[in-house]
Parts: structure tokens; C-alpha cells; sequence
């Protein structure tokens, strides 16, 4: 009896109610998967100038930008007044800043000068934001780079171990003297990590059993810190963008203004477009980590801090189909998204000036639809698709809720795709690669999904120790860092039968001087690849061709220069009226 009331008590405190070695990682990931939306603050000396958190170090002048700490002194920052504006607005998490690549410390460190403790505030700021969150049973993180572009020992080959061994005790720092730590979020910035990945997450483990850590300890290149879980981690992060569907874990950061940190005469987007950035997130089965900077002074500008009660207000009138739920059954489409608990689908209508929606039909008997307030929708079940009719005067100008009532538990329903907008007959078929650089996004999967913002990148590791480059001072554009994965690799399709196809249309994403060089469409004849075409520059590539019936399709990347990204690889049957058909 005593041992049950224990642990019911301490499941009030969420993933602290299993021991150590119990704690499955899906235990772990609950609290924050069910929360949806965090608050992500990036500040410190920086704010003084307006300029970008260090990324405008060398543009502004290194010396003049290390110097900004000794008259940064934000008396107006209050702890508990960041805390109520996260809970306004809906976020049930924070991720503050602890260090940037500048090495700047918002926290008291014996390990450094380079600290908030040596500022004319001379306030922990760690210390007083998570005293404030404990208070409101609001999750505290810290955001941490394990980088350092002001520390000369920062992979330096002769003192990085020095330096290692320093990270280590600032990890040790924010994860012993503040409390419960509910995540680390560790920053890729574009080179090896400084310190032995596993050091990190053992340390962190050891220290917060049940602490959430992501993707970006590991990862050699930008496009493996979006989408690559990798071996230690819990989930993925891509940056800046939404990033479809997906069914491992993630979640997007990205500005609710243009900068990650506060800069002069920035305006937040609009309502409509955040609330659309948390329901896609909400939708593609991930979180959203949504910045915000504050001022020199310690404030939020008072436009960011109106958009974000803003948000609150709105999500609060319909959190039912927000908090607690998964993304799905119906992945997200130009003008819905949809999310589930339980026996109820909740789908979002993003577009205001549509006042019907026509969905692909779902495996299960809907048994009603109504809104959030309870009006009933007209439906039309087939089993072709579902259409629902949203009454014409209780149309939402960001987002109309439609909750379908179903009968069985929707975690039983296999995702659901839209209808295609392309006619590809390659469209969500069956896609496997040679290798791919992540477990969505850029998998496989994202070159037939009529969407050009997801893509298929080789991404397999060659046969190398990497461990070893950890430390060392290399770009991920690097030839070093290039000649750790293969060259060249394939994609391939199956449509499941055979069928006639007459068109190949294929999409490509480059930068900076990446590219495809060569390239060549293949397919199966039941026996052996047979080539279709061949180029040598991709782009925007179509090629109509002599009709061919096959089940199989390839493309085979034989030469490339850096990084480059397959937005879509389409097939089409022949054109009746250039075939005489």
C-alpha cells in the first residue's frame, strides 16, 4: 500500500516516477511531446547592439563584441514576468540560452570570467529564471553550445582537452545547481563537436535521469542536425522551417520575429502565420520551439510580447486538439492538418476562404463531427473519401477545428496522405535509398510526397572512425568532412505493379556550389536495370520518354559536388495526346 501511494505521488512529478533503469524513452519524451510549444529565448551582451547572437561577432569586431559584457546590465529583467508570459502564451516549456558559441555565461561558472557574475547586473540570471519556473511547475531547460569562439583552447590541437574537460564541468554547473532540468538543448555550429559526444550524455544522464537531450552533439553537417537522431539523442531539430511529417521525434525551432536575438525595428509575424507554424508542427507529429529575444534592458518588446498572449488566447479556445495529442491520422496538406487522442480526430481547416473540405477516406466509421463548441458538421462518408461542410458563419480566420468522433482509437490508423496535387503515379508509393542523412525529412519517403519542401539526401557514413574528429577544427563543407560519406547512391520506387510511364520529372535543391554532376534514370525489366536517361545537370529536370511498364524506378546519383537535396522524383503515364492514346 505504502509503495503505491508513493507512486502516485510521485507521478505528479511526471518521468520521476520511474527509476533509472525502468525509464523507456517513450516515458521520458511524453511530458514534452504532449507539450507541444516552448518558449526558446536567446539573449545576452549581444542585445546592446541589436546584432545577431555570435554570428556578428567577426562582422561587428571581435574585441569590441567580447568587451559588450562589461556594460550589459538588464535591470529590468524579471524572472517571474518571463515565466507568466510563457504561460500566456501557451508554451509549457522554456530554453534559455545559457551559452552561445560566444561563450558567454548567463550563469555563475567557476570556469570562466566570461559571465553574467562579471556584468554590472552581476545577477545569476539561470539561477533566478529556474527558481521562477520550479515556482510556476513550469520546465526549465538550457540551451548550451559546446562550442566556444572566444576560448583559444576551442579545438586547438594542442589544448582541446583542456578545453573538453571544461564543458564537461559547465554541464555538471547547469545541471547540479538548478534544480530539475527538464532538457538540454546542445547546438550544431558548423563544425566537430569540441567534446566526445557520449561524455555529454553520460554526464547529463547520470546527473538528470530523466533529462530529454537532442540530436546536435553528434552531427558533422547542418542537414544530420535536422534530421539525424543519431545514438545518444532523443529527437531531431530542424531549424527555421516545418518539416512535414514525421514519426520519430522532433521538433522545429524557429524566430516568431527575423532574428534570433532582439534586434531594432523587428515586428513578429503575424498571428496567423505563428498559429499556423504551432498547428503544422502540432500536425507533422512534432513540437515547435518558438524565439523570442529580449531587450538590453531584459523586457520582451511589447509587439512580440502582444503576439504571444495573442497565441495564448487562441490556443486556449481550442486546446483540446493541441496539448496531448499526436500528429495525424491525416499527415498535413496545403489546407489541413490534422491531430488525435484517442477515438477523436481533430482536423484543422487552415484556409479561411474555403468552407469545405475533402479528405481521403479514413479506415473507420466516423459517428460524428462537430466543432470545438459542439455545432455539428455535415459529413459525407464513402469509402473514396470524407467530405465535411464547415458551417459558413463559424468559419475561423486562422483555423477551423473539426473533431471527428470515430470508432476505434486512432493510434490504430496508419497515417493517412493527402490526395496527390501533382497526378505523380509515384506519389507516396513505396521509396527506399542507398542511404539516407536522417529518419525524416530527408529520408526516402520526402522525394514522393508532392512536397517540395522535404528531400531525400544520400547521408551514410562511411566505414570511418569519427570519433576521432571530434575536436578538430574542420567545416562541414570541408573536403575532409565530404570524404567521410558516400559519394554517390540511388532512390528507388515501387508503385506496387506495373504500370505505364511516360514522363520523369525530377527536382533538385543546391547551395552553395553543390550539385548533382551526373545522374541516370533507370528501371527493372524483372530482370536487370535498364537506363532510361541520363544528365548531367539536374535542376528542374523533366524528360518525356518512349512509354515503358515497369514497377520499379531508380535514380542513381553517379557524381556530385557537396551537399544536394532530391525535392521530388515523379512519374507520370504517357500523355494520350502526344502518344496517339
Amino acid at each position: 500500500m505504502k509503495k503505491t501511494i508513493l507512486l502516485l505521488l510521485l507521478s505528479c512529478f511526471g518521468f520521476e516516477a520511474f527509476s533509472q533503469s525502468t525509464i523507456t524513452t517513450a516515458q521520458r519524451l511524453k511530458w514534452w511531446q504532449d507539450s507541444k510549444m516552448g518558449l526558446f529565448i536567446h539573449w545576452g551582451p549581444v542585445s546592446l547592439i541589436g546584432k545577431e547572437i555570435s554570428w556578428s561577432r567577426e562582422g561587428y569586431g571581435k574585441a569590441k563584441y567580447d568587451s559588450l559584457y562589461r556594460r550589459f546590465n538588464p535591470t529590468r529583467f524579471n524572472a517571474k514576468e518571463w515565466v507568466a508570459l510563457a504561460k500566456a502564451s501557451g508554451m509549457k516549456y522554456i530554453v534559455l540560452t545559457a551559452k552561445h558559441h560566444d561563450g558567454f555565461c548567463l550563469f555563475d561558472t567557476k570556469t570562466t570570467d566570461y559571465n553574467i557574475m562579471n556584468t554590472p547586473f552581476g545577477r545569476d540570471v539561470c539561477k533566478e529564471l529556474a527558481q521562477a519556473a520550479h515556482e510556476a511547475n513550469m520546465p526549465i531547460c538550457w540551451y548550451f553550445s559546446v562550442a566556444d569562439w572566444k576560448d583559444p583552447d576551442c579545438r586547438n590541437p594542442a589544448t582541446n582537452a583542456v578545453f573538453a574537460d571544461r564543458v564537461e564541468e559547465q554541464v555538471r554547473e547547469l545541471l547540479t545547481n538548478y534544480g530539475k532540468i527538464g532538457l538540454l538543448w546542445i547546438d550544431f555550429e558548423g563544425g566537430p563537436s569540441p567534446i566526445e559526444p557520449k561524455r555529454v550524455y553520460d554526464l547529463a544522464r547520470k546527473l538528470q535521469p530523466g533529462i530529454i537531450i537532442n540530436n546536435r552533439l553528434e552531427p558533422f553537417t547542418p542537414d544530420e542536425s535536422h534530421a539525424y537522431i543519431g545514438k545518444y539523442a532523443d529527437y531531431a531539430t530542424p531549424e527555421g522551417f516545418v518539416a512535414g511529417y514525421g514519426k520519430v521525434p522532433w521538433e522545429t525551432c524557429t524566430n516568431m520575429g527575423h532574428q534570433w536575438a532582439w534586434r531594432f525595428n523587428d515586428h513578429p509575424r503575424s498571428l496567423k502565420e505563428s498559429l499556423h507554424t504551432l498547428l503544422r508542427c502540432v500536425g507533422g507529429n512534432g513540437n515547435l520551439l518558438f524565439n523570442i529575444g529580449p531587450d538590453s534592458t531584459g523586457v520582451f518588446p511589447t509587439e512580440f510580447a502582444d503576439r504571444a498572449r495573442e497565441m495564448g488566447a487562441w490556443i486556449a479556445k481550442n486546446e483540446a486538439a493541441i496539448y496531448n495529442t499526436k500528429g495525424g491520422v491525416y499527415t498535413p496538406a496545403t489546407d489541413y492538418v490534422s491531430s488525435f487522442r484517442d477515438n477523436k480526430v481533430y482536423v484543422h481547416m487552415l484556409n479561411a476562404a474555403k468552407k469545405e473540405l475533402v479528405l481521403p477516406a479514413m479506415p473507420a466509421k466516423i459517428t460524428s463531427a462537430t466543432l470545438i463548441d459542439g455545432t455539428k458538421v455535415p459529413f459525407t462518408q464513402t469509402d473514396q473519401s470524407v467530405s465535411l461542410a464547415f458551417p459558413a458563419n463559424q468559419i475561423d480566420s486562422v483555423a477551423t477545428i473539426a473533431i471527428l468522433t470515430i470508432d476505434k482509437n486512432a493510434v490504430s490508423i496508419a497515417p493517412i496522405v493527402p490526395f496527390s496535387t501533382t497526378g505523380s503515379i509515384a506519389y507516396a508509393k513505396k521509396a527506399t535509398a542507398s542511404s539516407s542523412v536522417g529518419q525524416f525529412y530527408h529520408d526516402p519517403a520526402a522525394a514522393v510526397d508532392d512536397n517540395p519542401k522535404t528531400s531525400w539526401k544520400i547521408g551514410r557514413r562511411k566505414d570511418v572512425d569519427f570519433s576521432r574528429f571530434y575536436g578538430t577544427n574542420l567545416h562541414f563543407l570541408s573536403k575532409e568532412v565530404m570524404d567521410m560519406y558516400e559519394p554517390s547512391g540511388w532512390l528507388e520506387i515501387d508503385l506496387g505493379k506495373p504500370q505505364l510511364v511516360g514522363k520523369v520529372k525530377l527536382g533538385e535543391k543546391s547551395y552553395q556550389n553543390s550539385e548533382v554532376r551526373k545522374f541516370e534514370v533507370l528501371y527493372h525489366d524483372g530482370k536487370k536495370w535498364v537506363s532510361l536517361a541520363t544528365g548531367e545537370k539536374m535542376g528542374a529536370w523533366e524528360k518525356t520518354i518512349a512509354p515503358i511498364k515497369a514497377q520499379k524506378f531508380r535514380l542513381a546519383i553517379l557524381e556530385r559536388v557537396g551537399y544536394f537535396e532530391i525535392t521530388e522524383f515523379q512519374l507520370f503515364p504517357p500523355d494520350p495526346a502526344k502518344s496517339g492514346q
